[in-house]
């Protein structure tokens, strides 16, 4: 599927690595404000991480993790936690101990049915805490959501790697888990990305429920209230951006989905 929003039944391949989907989640939207979204503070070079120390949350759940990103967001991030066998992702993400060393998570969490033995012991050693949850009525990443929200930092983001592009039913069900704890969800009212580490594709998702009404500017193909987005209906996929900031207006919550990428160092 390319080109203009359109009418769509279902959607293209599986997200590429370094797209948005498996990297960057708000947490939280605004109503009815002008919200602005900024990326590039997360992905600042690993030799040049952030200073807030109540930077971003980082979790990782098991798929592929793309290094360069993961050594970006890794370095920006104030906490992380893996979910269940993503520690073994992570674990077999080095060769060398030198450099796995460097990439000790604080917490696991999950039922911890998948996770290596050799590879619990070695964090363990290295200073991990190992939360083990067996609740079978929440998804590992709702356990790991609930907590980062428990641990009492004033954070507004977090930050999912690995989340889409692996198993279909995984890959709902993390969209239902990010989309009910405000995902990047564009909220109702009036929002500005800035766009240096995004695109170029994009693409506005109406999960949940219809959107009636959409305004956007800064995409090839804008959106101006003709129609409401509606999955079976109509849908905007595979639109570009094409200015470095996006203002999009929403009269309901609407899902902002796009390519993200490493902007190389200055």
């Amino acid at each position: 599927m390319s080109g203009a929003p359109s009418h769509a039944s279902s959607s293209s391949s599986a997200p590429a690595l370094g797209q948005l989907q498996e990297g960057v989640r708000h947490m939280r939207g605004g109503h009815g404000e002008s919200l602005l979204h900024d990326f590039l503070p997360l992905v600042k070079p690993a030799d040049q991480p952030t200073s807030d120390p109540n930077g971003p949350a980082l979790i990782l759940v098991n798929y592929k993790l793309p290094r360069e990103i993961l050594e970006r967001l890794w370095s920006n991030a104030s906490v992380r936690v893996c979910a269940d066998g993503a520690i073994n992702r992570l674990y077999s993400s080095f060769d060398l101990e030198e450099d796995r060393s460097k990439y000790i998570p604080e917490y696991i969490r999950g039922d911890l049915d998948s996770v290596d033995d050799k590879v619990k012991d070695y964090y363990v050693e290295k200073g991990t805490k190992i939360v083990h949850d067996t609740d079978q009525d929440t998804t590992d990443l709702e356990k790991c959501m609930d907590l980062v929200n428990s641990l009492g930092y004033p954070m507004l983001q977090v930050i999912v790697l690995g989340a889409f592009g692996g198993r279909l039913d995984h890959e709902f069900s993390h969209y239902h888990v990010l989309y009910n704890r405000s995902a990047f969800l564009l909220r109702s009212g009036s929002h500005k990305i800035r766009t240096e580490c995004l695109g170029p594709t994009c693409g506005l998702i109406p999960l949940g429920a219809p959107c009636r009404k959409i305004e956007t500017t800064g995409l090839k193909w804008d959106i101006h209230g003709e129609s409401q987005l509606q999955i079976g209906s109509f849908v905007s996929t595979s639109n570009r951006i094409v200015e470095e900031e996006v203002e999009v207006t929403v009269s309901d919550p609407i899902l902002w989905v796009s390519e993200f990428r490493v902007p190389e160092s200055k």
